[in-house]
């Protein structure tokens, strides 16, 4: 084990602030370009527990697989023959893998037919795992009255039931008021059991009715979970906790972020077409108990907004726990944190990921590390700097106490060795490095701050306690 001795100078000051310790620090994050080259990709995601695999929905009826880092020529799946895009809102929408996979195989996909209707179908992967077979079982039938506000997502919660997000069925502000209509399976969250069939003699209905489900044995459709949505196209589930973020796209004032807590009853009324976010609409009087957004924005920051997830991968560090949403229109990516009652670490990430463009999804990967996918063809990673890297090698190192201690007591970012990003170059980014100091051999001893500096910190910092620690080789104790 490597032993490291910590003292204090005994000069009534602190080198490790308490507030900044106390501070979740997330290093500058970037993307990197997973695949290019894609016809109208939407939609990324694996299968439970498949780590070299992600699977790519392309909007005309194609599935593709990226294995250990490369595109795939032959598709896994081919449906454009029954897919129909007549409207840009269409097409193949929707992609989930079986919680149990690995065991039997199956997956579901939400797609416009050639109707223009949904359709939710379980399909099957054959003995080669990177093509499925072609027999398709249709789960779920819903009419569509317009080309556009389909919704398209699909995914499983916690409780492996499936859940189907339906856009109120198009137009311009809900014609027909059908997200508030229960006998309405449009403009809803709906929540099916795919493990049995409870409408035998119904082929447009192959699946169970969850007894938890709000409008059981109450007037509404009984797949209703939740409903005055006006078109949630990307949507996720915590995987940590449960929680369930809806991205639903706006009219022309709002776009939100709306949230059901894990373990919180369904029948809750997101409020459109009443509520466009947390704004009245004047379309119906305001008389519902509306649920309003945890987040919203203006037409000021972008015009669709993009669901994401909350980031629980392990390769950013300070990251997790963080959901991450972008808007189609306008670019721009943000995230913040929240703890079921509470937003906090509102930040922009744009001039960090970079100009993407046309985001379509995000999307997770089975280890939890997240993607973003334009519409115009490229699939990119969601990727941090190492806390303490200055340079950019992906290594703590003496490199980067060197830049540390140019710049000390200066100004700059991150590269001139700001690491908790608090606009000042000082004692906490050195105990930052420091903790995360890998200089290749148990030997080399960690470097400590120059006098020069010492003697700063002593005059002038003001409540410090200088610590900092040595690396003294192998021993035993």
């Amino acid at each position: 084990m490597i032993a490291r001795r910590a003292f204090a100078l005994a000069l009534g000051l602190s080198f490790v602030a308490p507030a900044v310790l106390a501070q979740t620090v997330v290093p500058p994050l970037y993307t990197t370009p997973v695949a290019s080259d894609l016809d109208n990709p939407l939609f990324v995601t694996a299968p439970p527990g498949d780590s070299s695999r992600l699977f790519v929905v392309e909007q005309r009826g194609k599935i593709k697989i990226i294995e250990n880092g490369v595109l795939q020529s032959t598709p896994f799946l081919d449906l454009t023959a029954a897919v129909g895009q007549t409207g840009n809102e269409q097409g193949l929408l929707g992609l989930a893998f079986d919680p149990n996979y690995a065991t039997n195989h199956n997956f579901y996909v939400n797609y416009t037919d050639r109707s223009g209707d949904t359709r939710v179908a379980r399909y099957q992967a054959s003995a080669n795992p990177n093509l499925a077979l072609t027999t398709e079982s249709r789960l779920l039938y819903i009419d569509q009255p317009y080309s556009n506000h389909n919704g398209g997502w699909i995914g499983f919660g916690p409780d492996n039931y499936l859940y189907v997000a339906s856009g109120d069925g198009g137009s311009g502000n809900d014609p027909q008021n059908r997200a508030q209509n229960l006998n309405s399976l449009l403009g809803k969250m709906l929540r099916i059991d795919v493990s049995r069939d409870d409408f035998p003699a119904d082929a447009a209905r192959n699946y169970g009715i969850p007894a938890g489900n709000p409008f059981v044995g109450a007037t509404g459709a009984d797949e209703i979970w939740d409903y005055g949505l006006r078109n949630p196209w990307r949507n996720s589930f915590d995987r940590a906790t449960g929680d369930l973020y809806i991205g639903d796209v706006g009219q022309g004032e709002r776009e939100e972020i709306s949230f059901h807590a894990a373990g919180a009853a369904g029948g809750v009324n997101f409020g459109w077409r009443i509520f466009e976010g947390s704004l009245p609409t004047g379309i119906d009087p305001d008389t519902i108990n509306q649920t309003p957004p945890i987040h919203e924005y203006t037409h000021d920051d972008g015009y669709s907004v993009t669901g994401g997830y909350v980031y629980r991968g392990d390769a950013i560090e300070g990251l997790p726990g963080t959901y991450l949403f972008g808007d189609y229109g306008s670019g721009r990516i943000w995230s913040f944190r929240y703890d079921g009652a509470t937003k906090s670490d509102f930040r922009e990430l744009t001039s960090e990921l970079g100009e993407i463009g046309s985001i379509a999804s995000f999307g997770e990967d089975a280890n939890g590390e997240l993607y973003v996918v334009s519409l115009s063809g490229s699939v990119y990673r969601i990727d941090g700097r190492l806390l303490g890297d200055a340079t950019g090698d992906r290594q703590v190192d003496g490199a980067d106490y060197t830049v540390w201690a140019d710049n000390f007591h200066g100004s700059g970012g991150f590269d001139s060795g700001d690491f908790n990003r608090d606009g000042a170059i000082d004692g906490a980014d050195y105990t930052i490095w420091a903790d995360r100091f890998q200089p290749g051999s148990a030997v080399i001893p960690i470097p400590e701050p120059p006098a020069a500096h010492l003697a700063w910190l002593a005059a002038g910092a003001g409540g410090w306690t200088l610590c900092w620690r040595r690396r003294r080789g192998l021993a035993s104790g």
